[in-house]
Protein backbone atom coordinates (compact mmCIF):
# COMPACT_ATOMS: atom_id res chain seq x y z
CA UNK A 1 0.00 0.00 0.00
CA UNK A 2 2.98 2.32 -0.47
CA UNK A 3 6.09 2.66 -2.19
CA UNK A 4 6.61 0.43 -5.42
CA UNK A 5 8.96 -1.81 -6.14
CA UNK A 6 11.39 -1.83 -9.53
CA UNK A 7 11.23 -3.45 -12.02
CA UNK A 8 10.19 -7.02 -11.29
CA UNK A 9 12.89 -9.40 -10.21
CA UNK A 10 13.79 -12.28 -12.55
CA UNK A 11 13.32 -16.02 -11.64
CA UNK A 12 16.69 -16.77 -11.36
CA UNK A 13 17.27 -13.38 -9.18
CA UNK A 14 14.37 -13.41 -7.17
CA UNK A 15 15.96 -14.60 -3.95
CA UNK A 16 17.73 -12.70 -1.94
CA UNK A 17 19.92 -13.31 1.24
CA UNK A 18 19.74 -10.49 4.05
CA UNK A 19 22.87 -11.61 5.67
CA UNK A 20 25.49 -14.00 4.78
CA UNK A 21 24.95 -17.65 6.09
CA UNK A 22 25.38 -21.01 6.18
CA UNK A 23 23.24 -23.69 3.98
CA UNK A 24 19.67 -24.08 4.44
CA UNK A 25 17.81 -23.29 7.65
CA UNK A 26 21.10 -23.11 9.50
CA UNK A 27 22.55 -26.25 10.61
CA UNK A 28 22.90 -27.40 14.18
CA UNK A 29 26.21 -25.72 14.30
CA UNK A 30 25.32 -22.17 12.23
CA UNK A 31 25.63 -19.42 14.45
CA UNK A 32 23.75 -17.60 11.98
CA UNK A 33 19.62 -19.29 11.25
CA UNK A 34 18.11 -18.05 8.05
CA UNK A 35 14.35 -18.42 7.54
CA UNK A 36 12.45 -17.50 4.72
CA UNK A 37 9.81 -14.13 3.57
CA UNK A 38 6.93 -14.63 0.20
CA UNK A 39 6.37 -10.91 -0.38
CA UNK A 40 4.54 -8.96 -3.36
CA UNK A 41 7.67 -7.07 -3.60
CA UNK A 42 6.48 -6.42 -7.33
CA UNK A 43 3.36 -5.92 -9.35
CA UNK A 44 -0.49 -4.76 -7.96
CA UNK A 45 0.13 -5.62 -4.31
CA UNK A 46 3.89 -4.52 -4.47
CA UNK A 47 2.22 -1.59 -1.91
CA UNK A 48 2.25 -4.45 0.70
CA UNK A 49 5.23 -6.31 -0.26
CA UNK A 50 7.51 -3.57 -0.50
CA UNK A 51 7.16 -1.72 2.86
CA UNK A 52 6.86 -5.56 4.08
CA UNK A 53 10.29 -6.12 3.26
CA UNK A 54 11.87 -2.86 4.93
CA UNK A 55 10.69 -3.49 7.75
CA UNK A 56 11.68 -7.27 8.04
CA UNK A 57 15.02 -5.70 7.67
CA UNK A 58 14.93 -3.46 10.22
CA UNK A 59 13.87 -6.26 12.45
CA UNK A 60 16.19 -8.79 11.98
CA UNK A 61 18.79 -5.62 12.40
CA UNK A 62 17.26 -4.83 15.92
CA UNK A 63 17.06 -8.49 16.63
CA UNK A 64 20.75 -9.04 15.45
CA UNK A 65 21.89 -5.98 17.62
CA UNK A 66 21.24 -8.67 21.27
CA UNK A 67 21.25 -11.59 19.14
CA UNK A 68 18.91 -14.87 20.72
CA UNK A 69 19.79 -18.09 22.87
CA UNK A 70 18.84 -21.61 21.17
CA UNK A 71 20.00 -24.85 23.28
CA UNK A 72 22.78 -22.74 25.01
CA UNK A 73 24.34 -21.38 21.66
CA UNK A 74 23.96 -17.29 20.82
CA UNK A 75 22.62 -16.40 17.29
CA UNK A 76 22.32 -14.25 14.47
CA UNK A 77 19.05 -14.57 11.98
CA UNK A 78 18.98 -14.10 8.04
CA UNK A 79 15.95 -13.87 6.03
CA UNK A 80 15.96 -15.51 2.20
CA UNK A 81 13.56 -12.84 0.36
CA UNK A 82 11.11 -14.52 -2.48
CA UNK A 83 9.28 -12.22 -4.52
CA UNK A 84 5.83 -13.63 -5.67
CA UNK A 85 5.26 -11.15 -8.35
CA UNK A 86 2.28 -10.65 -7.07
CA UNK A 87 1.23 -14.04 -8.43
CA UNK A 88 0.63 -16.34 -5.28
CA UNK A 89 -1.15 -19.14 -7.43
CA UNK A 90 1.77 -19.76 -9.72
CA UNK A 91 5.26 -17.87 -8.80
CA UNK A 92 4.49 -18.00 -4.99
CA UNK A 93 3.93 -21.61 -4.86
CA UNK A 94 7.24 -21.84 -6.80
CA UNK A 95 8.86 -20.04 -4.25
CA UNK A 96 7.50 -21.93 -1.36
CA UNK A 97 9.08 -24.98 -3.01
CA UNK A 98 12.43 -23.41 -3.09
CA UNK A 99 12.58 -21.93 0.64
CA UNK A 100 11.08 -25.07 2.28
CA UNK A 101 12.38 -28.05 -0.10
CA UNK A 102 15.57 -26.34 -1.39
CA UNK A 103 16.41 -24.40 0.86
CA UNK A 104 14.73 -26.29 4.08
CA UNK A 105 13.91 -22.81 5.62
CA UNK A 106 11.85 -23.93 8.82
CA UNK A 107 9.71 -20.83 9.17
CA UNK A 108 7.99 -19.00 6.27
CA UNK A 109 6.43 -15.29 6.65
CA UNK A 110 4.59 -14.20 3.42
CA UNK A 111 1.89 -11.71 2.86
CA UNK A 112 -0.89 -13.14 0.15
CA UNK A 113 -2.66 -15.95 -1.67
CA UNK A 114 -2.84 -18.51 1.05
CA UNK A 115 -5.37 -21.00 -0.20
CA UNK A 116 -2.94 -21.29 -3.08
CA UNK A 117 -0.13 -22.88 -0.69
CA UNK A 118 -2.42 -25.21 1.12
CA UNK A 119 -1.23 -28.34 -1.24
CA UNK A 120 2.08 -27.58 -0.46
CA UNK A 121 1.60 -27.73 3.38
CA UNK A 122 0.28 -31.04 3.18
CA UNK A 123 2.99 -32.43 1.07
CA UNK A 124 5.38 -30.40 3.06
CA UNK A 125 4.54 -29.18 6.54
CA UNK A 126 5.81 -25.59 7.57
CA UNK A 127 5.35 -22.82 10.00
CA UNK A 128 3.76 -20.31 7.76
CA UNK A 129 3.27 -16.73 9.86
CA UNK A 130 0.80 -14.17 7.60
CA UNK A 131 1.87 -11.03 7.85
CA UNK A 132 -1.29 -8.66 6.27
CA UNK A 133 -3.97 -11.07 5.26
CA UNK A 134 -6.84 -10.03 7.12
CA UNK A 135 -9.59 -11.68 4.70
CA UNK A 136 -12.98 -12.96 6.09
CA UNK A 137 -13.25 -15.42 5.98
CA UNK A 138 -10.42 -16.40 8.03
CA UNK A 139 -7.33 -17.87 6.60
CA UNK A 140 -6.82 -19.94 9.47
CA UNK A 141 -9.55 -22.37 8.80
CA UNK A 142 -7.39 -23.64 5.56
CA UNK A 143 -4.65 -24.79 6.83
CA UNK A 144 -3.05 -25.63 10.76
CA UNK A 145 0.37 -24.37 9.75
CA UNK A 146 -0.72 -20.82 8.61
CA UNK A 147 -0.58 -18.40 12.02
CA UNK A 148 -1.38 -14.81 11.67
CA UNK A 149 0.35 -12.05 13.24
CA UNK A 150 -2.62 -9.48 13.09
CA UNK A 151 -6.02 -9.78 13.61
CA UNK A 152 -8.83 -10.32 10.98
CA UNK A 153 -10.93 -8.03 9.18
CA UNK A 154 -13.58 -8.89 12.08
CA UNK A 155 -11.62 -7.32 14.44
CA UNK A 156 -12.44 -3.76 12.83
CA UNK A 157 -14.98 -3.82 10.57
CA UNK A 158 -17.18 -2.99 13.24
CA UNK A 159 -15.27 -0.08 14.66
CA UNK A 160 -16.73 1.97 11.15
CA UNK A 161 -20.07 1.90 11.75
CA UNK A 162 -19.55 2.60 15.56
CA UNK A 163 -17.94 5.35 14.38
CA UNK A 164 -19.90 6.10 11.64
CA UNK A 165 -23.23 6.35 13.22
CA UNK A 166 -22.51 8.27 17.23
CA UNK A 167 -19.73 10.83 15.22
CA UNK A 168 -20.71 11.36 11.21
CA UNK A 169 -24.57 10.50 12.53
CA UNK A 170 -24.54 7.78 9.22
CA UNK A 171 -28.04 6.43 8.84
CA UNK A 172 -27.19 4.76 5.08
CA UNK A 173 -24.30 3.41 3.25
CA UNK A 174 -23.63 2.29 -0.34
CA UNK A 175 -21.43 -0.30 -1.06
CA UNK A 176 -18.68 -0.99 -4.04
CA UNK A 177 -16.72 -3.83 -4.40
CA UNK A 178 -13.97 -5.09 -6.03
CA UNK A 179 -15.54 -8.17 -7.65
CA UNK A 180 -12.95 -11.17 -7.90
CA UNK A 181 -10.83 -9.39 -5.32
CA UNK A 182 -10.72 -11.79 -1.91
CA UNK A 183 -10.24 -9.02 0.72
CA UNK A 184 -13.07 -7.09 -0.91
CA UNK A 185 -15.35 -9.51 -1.22
CA UNK A 186 -15.03 -10.46 2.68
CA UNK A 187 -15.35 -6.70 3.67
CA UNK A 188 -18.54 -6.37 1.82
CA UNK A 189 -20.09 -9.56 3.61
CA UNK A 190 -18.68 -7.73 6.87
CA UNK A 191 -20.45 -4.76 5.78
CA UNK A 192 -23.69 -6.38 5.67
CA UNK A 193 -23.69 -7.67 8.92
CA UNK A 194 -22.14 -5.04 11.28
CA UNK A 195 -23.75 -1.42 9.63
CA UNK A 196 -27.35 -2.75 9.84
CA UNK A 197 -26.30 -4.28 13.70
CA UNK A 198 -25.89 -0.43 14.42
CA UNK A 199 -28.78 0.97 12.86
CA UNK A 200 -27.45 1.84 9.24
CA UNK A 201 -29.07 0.81 6.09
CA UNK A 202 -27.31 -0.77 3.22
CA UNK A 203 -28.58 1.30 0.51
CA UNK A 204 -26.74 -0.35 -2.56
CA UNK A 205 -24.23 -3.04 -3.11
CA UNK A 206 -22.79 -2.85 -6.22
CA UNK A 207 -19.36 -3.87 -8.11
CA UNK A 208 -16.48 -3.92 -10.57
CA UNK A 209 -14.49 -6.33 -11.91
CA UNK A 210 -11.37 -6.10 -10.10
CA UNK A 211 -8.93 -5.73 -13.41
CA UNK A 212 -11.35 -2.56 -14.51
CA UNK A 213 -10.41 0.88 -14.79
CA UNK A 214 -13.83 2.01 -15.44
CA UNK A 215 -15.88 2.08 -12.43
CA UNK A 216 -18.64 4.66 -13.82
CA UNK A 217 -21.64 1.93 -14.02
CA UNK A 218 -20.75 0.74 -10.03
CA UNK A 219 -20.42 4.67 -8.50
CA UNK A 220 -23.77 5.58 -10.34
CA UNK A 221 -25.86 2.52 -9.21
CA UNK A 222 -24.11 3.64 -5.27
CA UNK A 223 -24.56 7.17 -5.99
CA UNK A 224 -27.94 6.48 -6.77
CA UNK A 225 -29.51 5.50 -3.90
CA UNK A 226 -28.61 8.78 -2.39
CA UNK A 227 -26.35 7.26 0.69
CA UNK A 228 -25.22 9.33 3.51
CA UNK A 229 -21.68 7.29 3.36
CA UNK A 230 -20.10 5.11 0.71
CA UNK A 231 -17.92 2.11 1.89
CA UNK A 232 -14.86 1.08 -0.44
CA UNK A 233 -14.25 -2.60 -0.88
CA UNK A 234 -10.42 -3.37 -1.42
CA UNK A 235 -7.03 -2.90 -0.49
CA UNK A 236 -5.02 0.37 -1.66
CA UNK A 237 -4.04 0.15 -4.84
CA UNK A 238 -7.78 -0.91 -6.30
CA UNK A 239 -9.77 1.60 -4.20
CA UNK A 240 -8.06 4.49 -4.66
CA UNK A 241 -8.91 4.74 -8.38
CA UNK A 242 -12.43 4.18 -7.43
CA UNK A 243 -12.28 7.19 -4.64
CA UNK A 244 -11.12 9.88 -7.59
CA UNK A 245 -13.74 9.06 -10.11
CA UNK A 246 -16.38 8.75 -7.63
CA UNK A 247 -15.14 12.37 -6.60
CA UNK A 248 -15.25 13.27 -10.35
CA UNK A 249 -18.66 12.36 -10.18
CA UNK A 250 -19.88 14.87 -8.08
CA UNK A 251 -19.86 12.62 -4.69
CA UNK A 252 -18.33 14.91 -1.82
CA UNK A 253 -19.97 13.04 1.10
CA UNK A 254 -17.97 10.50 3.51
CA UNK A 255 -16.15 7.82 2.28
CA UNK A 256 -15.05 4.55 4.50
CA UNK A 257 -12.87 1.94 3.59
CA UNK A 258 -10.48 -0.64 5.46
CA UNK A 259 -7.75 0.20 3.12
CA UNK A 260 -5.07 1.16 5.19
CA UNK A 261 -4.25 4.11 2.71
CA UNK A 262 -1.70 6.78 3.76
CA UNK A 263 -0.08 10.31 2.43
CA UNK A 264 2.41 8.69 0.45
CA UNK A 265 0.20 6.27 -1.21
CA UNK A 266 -2.52 8.97 -1.81
CA UNK A 267 0.03 11.48 -3.23
CA UNK A 268 1.18 8.77 -5.46
CA UNK A 269 -2.05 7.10 -7.01
CA UNK A 270 -4.56 10.40 -6.83
CA UNK A 271 -2.18 12.89 -8.03
CA UNK A 272 -2.11 16.35 -7.83
CA UNK A 273 -5.56 16.61 -6.45
CA UNK A 274 -4.98 14.09 -3.63
CA UNK A 275 -5.57 16.51 -0.52
CA UNK A 276 -9.06 17.37 -2.15
CA UNK A 277 -10.08 13.72 -3.44
CA UNK A 278 -9.05 12.64 0.50
CA UNK A 279 -10.90 15.00 2.46
CA UNK A 280 -14.03 12.91 4.25
CA UNK A 281 -12.33 9.62 4.19
CA UNK A 282 -12.63 7.47 7.34
CA UNK A 283 -10.23 4.22 7.27
CA UNK A 284 -11.13 1.39 10.06
CA UNK A 285 -8.00 -1.17 10.20
CA UNK A 286 -5.06 -1.94 12.65
CA UNK A 287 -3.46 0.79 14.18
CA UNK A 288 -0.88 2.70 12.58
CA UNK A 289 2.66 3.14 14.38
CA UNK A 290 3.02 6.99 13.77
CA UNK A 291 -0.36 7.36 15.45
CA UNK A 292 -0.13 4.85 18.03
CA UNK A 293 -0.09 5.82 21.89
CA UNK A 294 2.64 2.93 22.29
CA UNK A 295 6.09 4.38 22.68
CA UNK A 296 7.74 1.82 20.59
CA UNK A 297 5.29 1.87 17.77
CA UNK A 298 6.12 5.86 17.60
CA UNK A 299 9.88 5.09 18.09
CA UNK A 300 9.63 2.66 15.29
CA UNK A 301 7.39 4.90 13.14
CA UNK A 302 10.43 7.68 12.96
CA UNK A 303 13.21 5.08 12.59
CA UNK A 304 11.34 3.90 9.28
CA UNK A 305 10.18 7.63 8.27
CA UNK A 306 13.90 8.45 8.45
CA UNK A 307 15.45 5.06 6.69
CA UNK A 308 12.77 5.57 3.62
CA UNK A 309 11.24 8.68 3.80
CA UNK A 310 7.61 7.49 3.80
CA UNK A 311 5.26 6.96 5.93
CA UNK A 312 4.96 3.33 7.92
CA UNK A 313 1.72 1.27 7.17
CA UNK A 314 0.68 -0.54 10.11
CA UNK A 315 1.75 -3.69 8.35
CA UNK A 316 5.10 -2.40 9.34
CA UNK A 317 5.10 -2.66 12.37
CA UNK A 318 3.94 -6.71 12.53
CA UNK A 319 6.65 -6.94 9.55
CA UNK A 320 9.31 -5.56 11.65
CA UNK A 321 8.21 -8.15 14.97
CA UNK A 322 8.12 -11.36 12.54
CA UNK A 323 12.22 -11.86 13.89
CA UNK A 324 11.66 -11.74 17.21
CA UNK A 325 8.17 -13.79 17.00
CA UNK A 326 10.68 -17.03 15.30
CA UNK A 327 13.18 -16.07 17.69
CA UNK A 328 11.27 -16.74 20.78
CA UNK A 329 9.81 -19.50 19.29
CA UNK A 330 13.02 -20.97 18.29
CA UNK A 331 14.36 -20.08 21.89
CA UNK A 332 11.46 -21.88 23.61
CA UNK A 333 11.89 -25.20 20.97
CA UNK A 334 15.56 -25.40 21.85
CA UNK A 335 16.16 -25.85 17.74
CA UNK A 336 16.61 -23.62 15.03
CA UNK A 337 15.67 -26.10 11.99
CA UNK A 338 12.83 -28.07 13.54
CA UNK A 339 9.70 -26.54 11.92
CA UNK A 340 7.01 -28.95 14.02
CA UNK A 341 8.64 -28.19 17.47
CA UNK A 342 8.76 -24.39 16.51
CA UNK A 343 5.40 -24.05 15.46
CA UNK A 344 4.24 -26.13 18.86
CA UNK A 345 6.63 -23.55 20.51
CA UNK A 346 4.62 -20.54 18.87
CA UNK A 347 1.67 -21.11 20.80
CA UNK A 348 3.45 -21.01 23.94
CA UNK A 349 5.37 -18.27 23.80
CA UNK A 350 4.37 -14.38 25.35
CA UNK A 351 4.68 -11.32 23.45
CA UNK A 352 8.50 -11.30 22.80
CA UNK A 353 10.09 -8.46 24.34
CA UNK A 354 12.09 -5.96 21.43
CA UNK A 355 8.60 -6.45 19.56
CA UNK A 356 6.58 -3.29 18.98
CA UNK A 357 3.13 -3.63 17.98
CA UNK A 358 1.37 -3.54 21.02
CA UNK A 359 -0.05 -6.80 21.35
CA UNK A 360 -3.02 -7.71 23.21
CA UNK A 361 -2.15 -10.52 25.20
CA UNK A 362 -4.23 -13.55 25.06
CA UNK A 363 -4.77 -16.22 27.96
CA UNK A 364 -1.65 -16.91 30.24
CA UNK A 365 -0.06 -13.48 28.53
CA UNK A 366 0.28 -15.47 25.42
CA UNK A 367 0.88 -13.82 21.84
CA UNK A 368 -1.00 -15.74 19.95
CA UNK A 369 -4.65 -17.07 20.54
CA UNK A 370 -6.11 -20.07 18.45
CA UNK A 371 -2.98 -19.26 16.34
CA UNK A 372 -4.11 -15.36 15.92
CA UNK A 373 -1.92 -12.73 17.51
CA UNK A 374 -4.10 -8.87 17.81
CA UNK A 375 -3.27 -5.47 18.22
CA UNK A 376 -6.06 -2.40 18.95
CA UNK A 377 -7.60 -1.09 15.89
CA UNK A 378 -8.33 2.47 14.79
CA UNK A 379 -10.08 4.72 12.68
CA UNK A 380 -7.90 6.99 10.97
CA UNK A 381 -9.22 10.26 9.15
CA UNK A 382 -8.02 12.42 6.49
CA UNK A 383 -6.48 15.83 8.08
CA UNK A 384 -6.96 18.48 4.70
CA UNK A 385 -5.28 21.27 6.79
CA UNK A 386 -1.71 19.11 7.33
CA UNK A 387 -2.42 16.81 4.39
CA UNK A 388 -1.99 13.86 6.25
CA UNK A 389 -3.57 11.15 8.68
CA UNK A 390 -4.79 11.41 12.28
CA UNK A 391 -6.48 8.85 14.40
CA UNK A 392 -9.69 9.59 15.54
CA UNK A 393 -10.61 6.24 17.52
CA UNK A 394 -8.89 3.73 19.03
CA UNK A 395 -10.48 0.16 19.97
CA UNK A 396 -10.89 -3.61 20.65
CA UNK A 397 -13.98 -5.89 19.02
CA UNK A 398 -15.03 -8.53 21.54
CA UNK A 399 -17.59 -11.21 19.35
CA UNK A 400 -18.48 -8.56 17.08
CA UNK A 401 -19.11 -6.02 19.36
CA UNK A 402 -16.76 -2.30 19.29
CA UNK A 403 -15.30 -2.17 23.51
CA UNK A 404 -12.85 -0.17 25.02
CA UNK A 405 -13.71 2.86 22.61
CA UNK A 406 -11.65 5.91 22.74
CA UNK A 407 -12.98 8.98 20.45
CA UNK A 408 -10.08 11.53 20.14
CA UNK A 409 -10.99 15.42 20.29
CA UNK A 410 -9.59 17.83 18.36
CA UNK A 411 -8.19 15.48 15.85
CA UNK A 412 -6.81 17.63 12.72
CA UNK A 413 -5.66 20.34 15.22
Amino acid sequence: MRSRTAAALTASAVLITTAACGSGGGSGDDATVKIGAILSMSGIYSTLGAPQKKALQMGVEDLNKQGFTVAGKKRTMAISYADDKSDAATTGVTQLRELVQAQKLPVIAYGLGSDTYVPQLKRKPVAMLNLIDSVYPSILRLSPHFWRVRGDSPTYVPGCFYYAKRQLGIKSVSVITAKGEGYGEGLTQLVNKFAPAEGIKVAASTQFPVASTDYSNAIRTAVAAKPDAVYLSSVTAVILPVLKQLRQSGYTGPVIHSAGINPNQAKDILGAQFNTIMKDNYDCAGTLPTTSDNPAAKAFAAAYQARYNEYPQDLTMWAHDFPFIVAAAMAKAGTTTDSAKIEKALAEIPVPSGTVSGWIAGGGGSLFTERMARTASEVTTWCSNKQTLASAMTFDVNNGTVVQPNLKKDVCS
